[in-house]
């Protein structure tokens, strides 16, 4: 086979040190395929290209000179990619444990299936959600109210979500579950785009990345039609990655949560009826106007410090921006 069998896509925004990590463990333990890696970086005013340069001369970077964001990013490293494979990666994540070899060999045993999912871990080494069904509109009502947060214990939710799967539904079992069922292959809806493996040959049929997508849902959009054209995503609890969610944007970033909101809107208008996205729309200025208005009544009795100020600002910001939002 001419050209590398892997190609690795890593898109990089403001990540620099995490990017490090994330190179040293792909160069570290993606032993026994041949591969290349593909770092697209979006503008970053952190120096990450010159770290790349210096410390990484073996990787393929494209400076782009705007955030074209995910989707947009991810397309120029397919297009440029020779790899028979693309494999999607965060640059906050790194290796834990397992061979990507184990994995394309199940690739290759497997024509059916286009798409990879793996295990993803916390820092802390617990189970993050890696895969979920599709969303509809009661996935969105759930996280739009939180109301996981009525049961914040993981453990109360794993065992509520095991004694009573059968009542709950696969929606709401789903929501409150902690993965106790990730030690073995399985089909699933979608699997999240911080560690995703893919067949070139899929994504070819399907079509690249939907670049109406900025950030979120893009992952799920992809998995959803490939299912459309007949393929399979699965589950492989047998490779391991950690990902450092949320700390290359920080603990509230007012613009990601916006992009996430457009983004959700993008993929139900694509996906379905303009009543869902009306009734979506709903849900959403419902939940966030609700969420204000704790926040103003909460703010008199609470001792705010500065820090705490400018975080109630930013959260602001992005529910009134949110709320503004139209849905077509």
């Amino acid at each position: 086979m001419n050209g590398p069998e892997l190609t690795v896509s890593i898109i990089s925004y403001n990540t620099r040190s995490l990017l490090r990590a994330c190179l040293s463990s792909v160069y570290e333990k993606a032993k026994g395929v041949g591969f290349e890696v593909i770092v697209v970086d979006n503008n970053s005013t952190d120096d990450t290209p010159e770290m790349l340069r210096r410390d990484f001369p073996q990787v393929q970077l494209i400076e782009n000179r705007e955030n074209l964001g995910f989707a947009g990013a991810n397309n120029q490293a397919i297009r440029k990619g020779k790899g028979k494979y693309v494999l999607f990666l965060n640059p906050d994540s790194i290796f834990s444990s397992g061979s990507l070899s184990q994995m394309i060999r199940f690739m290759d045993g497997h024509p059916e299936v286009g798409a990879l999912g793996c295990k993803i871990l916390n820092a802390d080494r617990t189970i993050q959600t890696s895969n979920a069904h599709f969303p509809n509109l009661f996935t969105e009502f759930l996280r739009a109210f939180q109301l996981k947060k009525i049961l914040p214990s993981a453990r109360i939710r794993s065992k509520i979500g095991e004694r009573y799967s059968h009542l709950l539904g696969s929606t709401l079992g789903e929501y409150l579950r902690v993965y106790w069922d990730s030690g073995r292959v399985r089909p699933v809806s979608w699997a999240t785009g911080a560690c995703l493996l893919v067949k070139r040959k899929a994504v070819e049929e399907i079509g690249l990345m939907d670049e109406g997508f900025f950030m979120y849902y893009e992952d799920t959009d992809l998995c959803y039609r490939m299912h459309q054209k007949g393929w399979k995503v699965c589950y492989f609890p047998f490779f391991e990655v950690i990902h450092y969610v949320g700390e290359s944007n920080g603990k509230f970033n007012p613009e990601v949560f916006v992009q996430r909101q457009k983004s959700m809107y993008h993929y139900f208008r694509k996906h379905q009826s303009e009543v869902a996205v009306l009734l979506l729309n709903l849900i959403v200025r419902s939940a966030l106007a609700l969420r204000l208005m704790g926040l103003l009544v909460l703010c008199p009795f609470i001792k705010i410090i500065q820090g705490n100020q400018e975080e109630l600002r930013k959260k602001y910001r992005a529910y009134f921006r949110s709320i503004a939002l139209r849905p077509f």
